[in-house]
Formats: C-alpha cells, sequence, structure tokens
C-alpha cells in the first residue's frame, strides 16, 4: 500500500457494443490541498500532478490492464509532461474547455505523431474545432436527455471524420440500447449499476443455496451438524468451502471433512466469504456484469478500511456487507427492498441498504461518492466520520487491488468449479 497520494483517483468503466469491458476514465482531484467546497476548475490538477501519481501508482493496477482515459485541460494540454505516460496505455480525452487555436494545434499534433490517442470530451460540433476532429480517433457525446433526433444530428455532424462515437452518461439499460440502435459504437455511465428490475424474479438455485446458508449461519441456534447439512447437499458449495479454507491459509494441517472446514473457519469469516460467493455468482461472460461484481466487491472493502480507519474496526465487518450487498439489486434485478427481505440482516444493515441511513449509511454514503467523483459529498462524508481526506485516495487504491485479486481468483477458479459440479 502506498503512504501517500497526491490525488484522489476514482475510475468509470467504458463497454463495446458487446459489453465488453473495454477501459476505464480516470476521475481524479487534487487530495493534500482539497476543501469541504470545491469548484468545477479546482479538480483540474497539473499535468505534473497527475503524471507523477499515476507512474507511482502504475496505471495498470488502477486499470487491470485496460486503457486509461486522462482528462486533459489546456494548460495540462500544453505543458507536456503528459509524454511521460505510454500512448499504449492511454487516451488523451480532451476536455470541452479545450478549443482549436495556434497553441492547441500543435500540441495536440505532436501528441498523435508520439502515437497517443485523441478524445473529445462532451463534444458539441463547432467548424473551428474541425482540425482537432481531424486528429481525434473518439468523439465523446453526452446522451442525458437528449432525444434522438438531437442524437442522430450529432452523429451526422462527426461521422465524416471517421471517429468512433461514445455515449457518455449511459444510467439505464433502456438508454444504452437506444444508443446502440443510433450507432454508438461505445458507451460509459451507470446503466449497469441502474438495470430494469424485473419484478417477481426467481433467485436460481446456486444463489438460493447461499442465501439460505447465509441466513442459517446467522441464527445463533443452528447448529453446525445443521449447516453441514446443506453443503452436503450441494457437492459445488461443497467443493468451494474447500477453496476458501485454502484462501483462508486455516486449511494447511488437512481438512478432514466438510464439518471440520467449517470449524476451521469459524460462522463469521464462512459468512463473510458465502457473500463474497453470493455476488460472485452473478457474474456472466458479459463485461457489464463482470465489472459490477468487481464493484461491489471494491465498495466493500473500501467500506471496510473506512470503519478501520475511523476507528470503529468492530464494525468492519458489518460495513464490508453493507458495501458487498449494496449492488445486489443491480445483480438480482430485483428491487433492493426485495433483496432485503431475502436476506436475515441486522437493523442497521437494512437502514444502510434501503436509505442510506443508521451508523453504516455515512461510510456507504462516502464510497458511492467517491466511485462516481463526488468530491464535495466526499469531502463533507469523510469529515462526518473523522477519517482524514488525504487517507481516502489509499484506502481507496488498497481496496481496488484486493478487488481485483478477488475476482482474478474467482476467474480462475470457474473451470475447475464447472468440473467439480460435473
Amino acid at each position: 500500500m502506498l503512504d501517500s497520494l497526491e490525488i484522489a483517483l476514482a475510475r468509470q468503466p467504458i463497454f463495446d457494443r458487446a459489453d465488453r469491458l473495454v477501459a476505464y476514465e480516470l476521475l481524479y482531484r487534487d487530495s493534500a490541498r482539497a476543501t469541504a467546497a470545491v469548484g468545477a476548475d479546482s479538480t483540474r490538477m497539473s499535468s505534473d500532478t497527475i503524471t507523477r501519481t499515476l507512474l507511482g501508482i502504475g496505471l495498470a493496477r488502477v486499470t487491470g490492464g485496460r486503457r486509461a482515459y486522462i482528462n486533459v485541460d489546456r494548460p495540462m494540454l500544453l505543458d507536456g509532461s503528459i509524454h511521460v505516460l505510454d500512448p499504449q496505455q492511454v487516451v488523451i480525452e480532451l476536455l470541452e474547455s479545450v478549443t482549436c487555436d495556434d497553441e492547441t494545434l500543435p500540441a495536440c499534433e505532436a501528441l498523435v505523431a508520439a502515437g497517443y490517442t485523441l478524445a473529445l470530451d462532451d463534444y458539441v460540433h463547432d467548424p473551428a474545432n474541425e482540425p482537432l476532429l481531424r486528429l481525434a480517433r473518439i468523439v465523446k457525446i453526452d446522451v442525458l436527455g437528449r432525444a434522438d433526433d438531437e442524437l442522430r444530428a450529432a452523429l451526422a455532424q462527426v461521422r465524416p471524420f471517421d471517429v468512433c462515437c461514445l455515449a457518455e452518461r449511459v444510467e439505464t439499460a433502456a438508454a444504452r440500447a437506444r444508443c446502440a440502435t443510433l450507432g454508438f459504437e461505445l458507451f460509459q455511465g451507470y446503466f449497469h449499476a441502474r438495470p430494469e428490475l424485473l419484478a417477481g424474479r426467481e433467485v436460481p438455485v446456486q444463489q438460493g443455496n447461499l442465501i439460505r446458508l447465509m441466513n442459517v449461519l446467522r441464527d445463533a441456534e443452528t447448529s453446525d451438524a445443521q449447516v453441514e447439512e446443506i453443503f452436503r447437499g450441494d457437492i459445488t458449495l461443497a467443493y468451494k468451502l474447500l477453496r476458501i479454507v485454502n484462501s483462508a491459509g486455516s486449511g494447511r494441517a488437512g481438512v478432514e471433512s466438510i464439518g471440520h472446514a467449517i470449524r476451521l473457519l469459524g460462522r463469521a469469516t464462512l459468512h463473510r466469504w458465502l457473500g463474497l460467493l453470493l455476488v460472485s455468482s452473478f457474474a456472466t461472460a458479459t463485461g457489464v456484469r463482470a465489472e459490477l461484481v468487481t464493484g461491489a466487491m471494491l465498495r466493500a472493502r473500501f467500506c471496510e478500511l473506512l470503519a478501520e480507519a475511523a476507528g470503529r474496526r468492530r464494525e468492519g465487518g458489518a460495513l464490508f456487507m453493507a458495501g458487498l450487498f449494496s449492488m445486489l439489486d443491480a445483480l438480482m434485478r430485483v428491487p433492493m427492498s426485495e433483496v432485503v427481505s431475502r436476506l436475515e440482516l441486522t437493523t442497521e444493515l437494512r437502514e444502510a441498504l434501503l436509505a442510506r441511513e443508521g451508523p453504516y449509511g455515512a461510510a456507504l454514503r462516502v464510497a458511492e461518492a467517491y466511485e462516481i467523483g463526488a468530491w464535495d459529498t466526499v469531502s463533507s462524508g469523510a469529515e462526518s466520520l473523522g477519517v482524514s481526506l488525504d487517507l481516502l485516495p489509499v484506502l481507496y487504491v488498497e481496496a481496488l487491488s484486493w478487488a481485483q485479486e478477488r475476482a482474478s481468483e474467482a476467474a480462475s477458479a470457474e473451470p475447475a468449479e464447472r468440473g467439480a459440479a460435473a
């Protein structure tokens, strides 16, 4: 873990027409010099600060090997230090405030000559900016609240320049489908976290058993033998239990039975791992679903780390679950009220999941605000928790690394688990 970071850094995924994850836009702001009242302009850092921070963290650590869209304003563009970043790892996203003139055009030409990909952010066509449009390979168009005819006209204006069109602020599954029909090639926004909910949707058998197990584990009157019986009736879950024991480092002396594995782990640890299994079980081959699962794990670990930083270590496990389950409505495609009704949760967890209220609600609000770069909310929320704002970027990167490791473990285990179930 890094001891300090100069900027707060978050990310937002970008998908292609096949719902494959292709890149992340990086969202950032000054951490060390931040205040509770931050205007839009003060979120822009010097190119030198950003490049030194990104090089220190390592882009691959933030993006998992995908390309990173880096926001660049006029001073950053003319500064030139952005050239230290690998052109194969980044896309230079020129903010809408960058206009074509005698300084910006040569700077962009130099970037393209060096192998960088240019994207134009929040693009509104202006003939004066056509020289930049000819250099760009990606054009981002804000689609929120815009009618189909307006979007068709915007696409028609840029299509002659042979650019890839990215729809940004895509907030629902329906909006994503509409943009695909109109001809957009890339999609960015929170449609993956706000899907169309299906009333009365049945939970698949595997998820049903996991929920049943988690509820049984919370019941102090349930014996270990009753817990073991549920595992004995599901060979896939039994196999995963053994993998959990190995991952937890508890099985060095050898696991004699399912009951032995349960005792080695303990109920609290087992409940936590079952929660992770429940969330990861909803991942599919599409990048959207897999990214949502990784996002849930990231939020869970971030909430847990926030509890520790706030001196509330004993609440870390509960905050982990609050973060982890906060995306179950999107994964299960049912309202959160229905999710909560299926899980035997404490009153505090219910308050956090349903209304972002109660003792766990504040940390969950901070985590969600950080993910979307709502820095004003992050600042005030960190203050209410008693956590230093400077510490949040460090916690976020640590949580991100942890989530990526868990997602990688789940992906590598999937073929073996299918074999065990067969």
